[in-house]
C-alpha cells in the first residue's frame, strides 16, 4: 500500500493541471507579441511580490497587510487584469478569465502554505474610485463551506 494520501495524490494533480493553463497562458501571452509578454510578465511580478511581502510579514510576526490593485497602487496591473469590468460573479478567479492561470499559481502557492487568499472590492467615500485588496489569512481559520 502506497504511503500517499488521497489529498496528496489529489494535489499533485491539480499542480498538474494547474501548469498546464500557465503553460496555454504563456503560450497566449506569446502569440500576442512582446506587449502580451510583458503583460503576463507585470502580472506574474505582482503575485510573486505579493507573495514576498506576505511572507516577509509573516516570518516577521507581524500584521499581513494587503496589497492594493488600482486606486494609485499597481495600476498597470489592474489595468491588464481589467478590474474595472469585474463583477461580484467575474473577476480574476473565474476560470473564463484571461488570467486565471496566474491566480491559480498564487492560490495554488496559498494552499501549499495553508494560506486562503482573499480578494476584497473597496470604494471611496463617493463612490467614483474602486479598488482591490489581496491578502491572506489562515486557512485553518477560515469557517468551513456550507
Amino acid at each position: 500500500m502506497s504511503s500517499s494520501t488521497l489529498g496528496a495524490m489529489l494535489r499533485i494533480t491539480e499542480n498538474c493541471i494547474k501548469a498546464d493553463c500557465m503553460q496555454d497562458l504563456e503560450r497566449s501571452a506569446s502569440s500576442n507579441g512582446p506587449c502580451g509578454e510583458r503583460d503576463l510578465r507585470q502580472v506574474q511580478e505582482f503575485f510573486d511580490t505579493a507573495k514576498t511581502e506576505f511572507t516577509s510579514r509573516i516570518l516577521a510576526g507581524a500584521e499581513v497587510r494587503p496589497v492594493q490593485l488600482g486606486a494609485g497602487q499597481n495600476n498597470t496591473v489592474a489595468l491588464i487584469l481589467q478590474t474595472f469590468r469585474w463583477t461580484p460573479d467575474y473577476d480574476i478567479r473565474n476560470p473564463t478569465h484571461p488570467y486565471n492561470a496566474a491566480w491559480k499559481v498564487f492560490a495554488t502557492w496559498c494552499a501549499e502554505n495553508e494560506l486562503a487568499p482573499v480578494l476584497r472590492k473597496y470604494h471611496d467615500a463617493r463612490g467614483k474610485e474602486h479598488w482591490y485588496e489581496l491578502t491572506v489569512r489562515s486557512a485553518l481559520n477560515m469557517p468551513a463551506s456550507p
